[in-house]
């Protein structure tokens, strides 16, 4: 009896800290995107501070850690095509996004700082690719390693240090590479809009509104998982078609086993198939898009990789200034040059507030683990389901695969100059054609790494074999 009003009572404040920081996102976003507006508007196109980056990572890592995507677990069914969660999260938010973004745009005197990749195809092509199998290996994204971090995970801290050198690497190597990488084939910063001679305003939100009809109506008539049927999608759920609560025991089972103590609502929550999931992913949805908009309207750029490469051009800059700041690809953002003959370091000249934005998505990872999803692991052992179904429970082969994975993902993320942020994210947001190749050949790139690397097979259920 007294084990059943625990249970109850734990669930009850679960589900109060799950809404309460909905609600406080929400408002953040509000927030942010007003100041965006006010920044162009008003004072005219200045860049936004660089601290309040903090706000907008934070803002942008805690749903992701809510949602459990940083679980490398969750982030290779997803890129197996097993779990369609993540798939059509980003379906929701790049359409919304796209719409919203353009919209402001047509407004007089609003100059969103676009962060358009040049489409080089060799590079896009070949980076995507190498990300792809990095995922597929460490089960991260750029971001996802620093909420990882912030969760407590022992693999992240791998995951980091194997990042930064694939970052440093490219940028040693990136002088001799570039001709063939970046300047072959190179097209520019092309749209889906300028490849068909679109250029006014009204035009391009008419655009927009179409690709994110596209992308919002994958979000909302695609079931979670392979073999189910249209009904047990977002969208039947939102309207109140379907009442049926279909719950995913296997992935119940298997979360806690791994959080002990996580919150017994969102555990339910986010595995399951139901009315109150779907209005659930709404609300963190919106607050999500919103921040993304928003950082494109701060005029502050946008992303999760750049700053590896940044810490290892201030970290090489304090051992040998005249290499660092005469590093061709550290003079593109590291604010290092060679001036009259002597090196200068303006840390956050070109960078921005990305630093301060993966401070924040720590802190988002960090915050939620420990007082929302009570995820909080401590760094104790722990390999990924996973990874341990395919090589075994050995920590040290866990940190071959994240070392080396996170190598992959961060060097090629590089090379095609952006990431699952600035490319998949706030790439197709601009709905550029970049970052639509670059998500292609990741989807390829991780899915042949899971299926003949990870033996990670499609089944009716999403789960593994």
């Amino acid at each position: 009896m007294f084990s059943n009003v625990n249970k109850t009572t734990s669930a009850e404040a679960g589900k109060s800290a799950f809404w309460a920081m909905s609600i406080f996102l929400l408002l953040l976003s509000i927030m942010l995107l007003v100041l965006g507006l006010y920044y162009q508007i008003v004072l005219h196109h200045t860049p936004a501070p660089l601290l309040l980056g903090i706000a907008a990572g934070f803002g942008l890592g805690t749903p992701l850690e809510i949602w459990n995507f940083s679980d490398p677990d969750t982030l290779m069914r997803v890129m197996a095509f097993q779990d369609r969660f993540l798939i059509v999260c980003f379906g929701f938010s790049i359409g919304l996004g796209a719409i919203l973004l353009y919209l402001f745009a047509a407004i007089p005197g609003v100059s969103p700082h676009y962060g358009i990749k040049d489409f080089f195809v060799f590079g896009v092509v070949v980076g995507g690719l190498l990300f792809g199998v990095g995922v597929g290996l460490a089960g991260y994204f750029p971001g996802t390693i620093w909420i990882a971090l912030g969760q407590g995970r022992r693999d992240a801290i791998y995951a980091v240090f194997g990042g930064l050198l694939g970052a440093l690497t490219w940028s040693l190597i990136f002088g001799a590479a570039r001709g063939f990488f970046w300047n072959t084939f190179n097209y520019g910063p092309i749209t889906w809009y300028s490849i068909f001679g679109i250029k006014s305003h009204l035009e391009i939100f008419g655009t927009s509104l179409i690709f994110g009809a596209i992308l919002l109506g994958m979000f909302l008539f695609l079931p979670r998982y392979p073999k189910q049927p249209v009904k047990e999608s977002c969208g039947f759920h939102l309207a109140g078609k379907n009442n049926k609560v279909l719950t995913f025991d296997d992935m119940i089972d298997d979360e806690n086993k791994k959080y002990p103590d996580q919150n017994q609502y969102l555990i339910r929550l986010t595995n399951e198939s139901s009315i109150r999931n779907a209005r659930s992913i709404i609300v963190l949805g919106i607050a999500f898009t919103v921040i993304a908009v928003a950082v494109i309207l701060l005029r502050q750029i946008f992303g999760e990789s750049t700053t590896y490469s940044w810490i290892g051009a201030q970290l090489f800059y304090a051992v040998n200034p005249q290499y660092a700041a005469s590093n061709p690809y550290w003079n593109l953002f590291g604010g290092m040059h060679i001036v009259n003959g002597k090196p200068i370091d303006l840390p956050f000249s070109e960078i921005g507030w990305e630093p301060f934005s993966d401070l924040g998505t720590f802190l988002g990872g960090l915050i939620s683990s420990i007082f929302i999803s009570k995820r909080f692991m401590k760094f104790k052992k722990r390999v990924p389901l996973v990874w341990e179904h395919r090589f075994g429970p050995s920590d040290k082969k866990r940190f071959v695969g994240s070392f080396f994975g996170a190598f992959l993902v961060l060097f090629g993320a590089r090379m095609a100059n952006g990431c699952a942020s600035g490319h998949v994210l706030s790439g197709n947001i601009q709905m550029a054609i970049s970052s639509f190749v670059f998500l292609m050949a990741v989807l390829i790139g991780s899915w042949l790494t899971l299926y003949f690397v990870m033996g990670l097979k499609l089944n009716s259920r999403g789960y593994r074999n």
